[in-house]
């Protein structure tokens, strides 16, 4: 084999291809790469999906809004009643006697939500459910089906009773009684539990809780109640009996908070009363201790002493001053008692003035010697004697005043030194007195506030002056029409689910299906540039290989779809020229494309064979009957001629070299310089060589024969190669472009242009007639 010659083999002369079709350093085209994908929703996208499950959203649709609208038919009409009760915030809202008694108003907020609570407690609830007698309602408390059945536990431990008995007799061992008197617990505890649950209105409590709507309407303290039932009438007792029942408990509530705050006030009033008789003892006795008095302005006396003794010790030394200056006054005038003020001193005066006047005009008429003359002077003599007298008199009384003045100023000065040094002792002793003056007078001030509280929370136990803080606005009213269900909008809102539900279902359909059903997902990844769609043959009745297909209906939409793909993509080989085709996984359609490619190429005047290379599942062996044959595993061990391994067949207008047996040396000596010596020795005989490789992602063998072949025929098959199987072949390397073909093949132009696929599906429905003419097939 060695003799045999180089061909051109297509642009293979030379050192060996790579074992698969690429090229180093050189990726995918740039313009096959596309532009980044843009963010945000492909509405084509959800639109292509939609259209292609219409049918499937159509049947989940009906048979949804069917089912809705059955169940919506065997509802029954709602009625609901409503009252509405108004929450007065400025009356006292507690929870504890304490904040009963002392005023502690919570938040509007705060109290309404409490209200709401109390409403719905059980206490109130259990009262109107007993009151109404809900637990004999058949639609509130069905009725037990007689269950003759005994509890599950029960028969386990009796059977097992018995079989015990039956293996060890009448004394059974301890182990076997203990877990025999285990079950008889559980039995015991599984009545009772019936037992409570046929006694207990726990069920009947729910229920109307369920139904029992209580809020707050808008941003108002009005508190709306609200129940739904199927009987009208029972809808209004409930909400009646409901408030009646929380009105009497709350105005219970109220005079049970009013009792335990006055028995809390008196017992703090009592105990505040003697705290503040002993903080008043205790404030005497440290007040007589220091030889503190407190006088009536609440001030201590030695501070008001010291500050009166300063004020007396002003006023005395004014005093002294106007006395000292009279005084002084007096002496220097010379004793003569112009500016006495005495009426003494006056009279004593006018009294010489007189007598002086008299004188005179008598010393007109009279001489000296004469008696009136000398009578008149004698008693002229005796006044100025009484009038020097008096002033004399009245000027030492000055003088004393003056005197006593300046020793009552000494004296004041001498106390109120006296006071001052005394002053620092008595402010320090004043200080712990202060603080207890002050937590006595904080211990009377709180009693008088509880006393004048004690006074209001006895008068607020009188219901009839201070009715509850929760008034009843609007009394429940017997329903006349239906509250519900709005059959209507529940329908639509069936339809509406059920469309979700549908697109959900499609959606996760689409997602988890990753079958290649566009060539925009083969070129996305592989990097190609274009995806040759070969479709599926329609026409019916017909069966067979591809090949035999295309003999027998040439003018057919499959066919002349196999000779644009070997016009465009493989009849550029040359004059000898070799095209491997391959697929990512078993079941592709590579072997049906290799017979369909040597087809098309021996009706276009080729010399055509076809090598099998999958020597673990070949198929034209047992399409051919080639079994019994020499092959290609034959040749590369040595053991056959090409002559010996080239076959021909009636059926096929092109030769065929089947595998052979597989054996071990076979796979060794596979390589890519044998595959060129292959078709050198072809080469003569044949213009082009066809390789069916087996799977690429299965064995290496692929691989090898990508490498040394012209061009590479890559199979996809529509709906069955998955998008992981193709980034897989794509992981394998980077592909040279230039001798890689991606073909889908089996495409249901039909059913993908329904469907909505992008592509060539598109022109399907303008398409099908132009190949569909009967008249231009010809007869098999």
């Amino acid at each position: 084999m060695e003799n045999l010659p180089q061909i051109n083999n297509g642009g293979h002369g030379g050192p060996p291809a790579p074992a698969w079709p690429t090229q180093v350093g050189h990726h995918a085209p740039r313009e096959f790469d596309g532009p980044a994908p843009a963010m945000g929703p492909d509405f084509r996208f959800i639109l292509r999906v939609l259209a292609a499950h219409k049918t499937l959203i159509i049947l989940i649709v009906l048979a949804l809004t069917a089912l809705s609208a059955f169940a919506v038919s065997l509802m029954k009409d709602k009625y609901t009643s409503e009252a509405l009760l108004l929450v007065d915030n400025r009356q006292v809202r507690v929870v504890r006697a304490e904040d009963q008694a002392l005023n502690s108003i919570t938040p509007e907020d705060g109290a309404i939500l409490s209200e709401i609570e109390i409403l719905k407690s059980t206490a109130v609830l259990s009262q109107a459910v007993t009151d109404l007698k809900l637990a004999t309602n058949q639609e509130y408390n069905p009725p037990v089906q007689a269950d003759e059945t005994k509890p599950f536990v029960e028969r386990a431990t009796a059977w097992t009773r018995e079989q015990a008995h039956a293996v060890f007799g009448p004394e059974l061992p301890g182990v076997v009684q203990a877990v025999l008197a285990h079950g008889d617990n559980m039995t015991k505890d599984t009545h009772l539990r019936e037992t409570r649950a046929a006694d207990s209105i726990d069920g009947v409590l729910d229920r109307v809780r369920r139904n029992l709507e209580v809020g707050v309407v808008g941003r108002s303290r009005v508190i709306q109640v609200r129940y739904t039932a199927g009987d009208p009438e029972i809808a209004q007792k409930v909400v009646d009996t409901v408030v009646r029942r929380y009105m009497e408990t709350r105005q219970q509530m109220d005079r049970d908070l009013s009792t335990s705050a006055v028995a809390w006030l008196e017992d703090r009033i009592a105990t505040l009363r003697k705290e503040v008789a002993a903080a008043d003892t205790k404030v005497d006795a440290v007040r007589f201790k220091a030889g503190l008095v407190k006088n009536g302005t609440n001030g201590l006396m030695a501070t008001t002493e010291l500050e009166q003794a300063r004020l007396r010790l002003a006023e005395a030394a004014a005093t002294r001053a106007r006395a000292v200056a009279q005084a002084q006054t007096l002496e220097r005038a010379g004793g003569n008692g112009g500016s006495l003020a005495s009426p003494v001193v006056a009279q004593l005066r006018a009294t010489v003035a007189s007598i002086s006047t008299e004188l005179a005009q008598l010393s007109r008429q009279y001489g000296p010697k004469h008696p009136r003359i000398q009578e008149l002077q004698a008693r002229l003599n005796e006044a100025n004697s009484s009038l020097q007298q008096e002033v004399r008199h009245e000027i030492g009384g000055v003088r004393e005043a003056a005197n006593v003045a300046i020793e009552q100023e000494n004296a004041l000065k001498g106390m109120i030194a006296k006071l001052e040094s005394g002053y620092q002792t008595m402010t320090e002793e004043a200080v712990p007195l202060r603080t207890l003056e002050a937590e006595a007078q904080a211990k009377r001030q709180l009693l008088d506030s509880l006393l004048g509280r004690l006074e209001e929370v006895q008068a607020q136990q009188d219901n009839r002056a201070f009715p509850t803080a929760v008034k009843l606005v609007s009394a429940p009213q017997v329903p006349h029409e239906p509250s519900g269900p709005f059959r209507i909008l529940m329908l639509l809102a069936g339809f509406v689910a059920s469309l979700a539900v549908a697109i959900f279902i499609v959606f996760g359909i689409e997602l988890f299906q990753r079958r290649i059903r566009t060539p925009e997902a083969v070129r996305r990844i592989l990097g190609v540039g274009t995806v040759h769609i070969v479709p599926h043959h329609s026409t019916r009745g017909t069966r067979g290989r591809l090949d035999q297909i295309f003999q027998n209906h040439p003018f057919s939409l499959f066919s002349e779809s196999m000779r644009a793909l070997f016009r465009n993509h493989l009849s550029d080989l040359g004059p000898v020229g070799s095209i491997a085709v391959t697929s990512a996984r078993p079941q592709d359609g590579k072997t049906s494309m290799s017979l369909a490619v040597a087809q098309v190429a021996a009706q276009a005047g080729r010399r055509v064979v076809v090598v099998d290379t999958d020597f673990r599942r070949s198929r034209i062996d047992g399409l051919f009957n080639l079994s019994a044959k020499k092959g290609l595993s034959d040749w590369v061990s040595g053991t056959a001629t090409l002559d010996e391994i080239v076959h021909t067949s009636e059926d096929a207008p092109y030769a065929m070299i089947p595998a052979g047996r597989l054996m071990p040396e076979t796979l060794d000596r596979f390589n890519v310089d044998g595959l060129i010596h292959l078709m050198a020795g072809l080469s003569p005989h044949f213009d082009l060589v066809v390789f069916d490789t087996a799977p690429a992602l299965a064995v290496s063998d692929a691989r090898i024969v990508c490498g040394a072949a012209s061009k590479v025929l890559f199979v996809s098959r529509w709906g069955h190669t998955t998008a992981s199987d193709l980034q897989a072949v794509a992981d394998l390397g980077p592909i040279d472009h230039s001798k890689f073909v991606a073909v889908m093949t089996d495409v249901n132009l039909k059913k993908a242009a329904s469907r909505g696929y992008q592509g060539p599906y598109n022109s399907y429905m303008a398409t099908r007639k132009y190949y569909g003419d009967t008249t231009l097939r010809t007869a098999p």
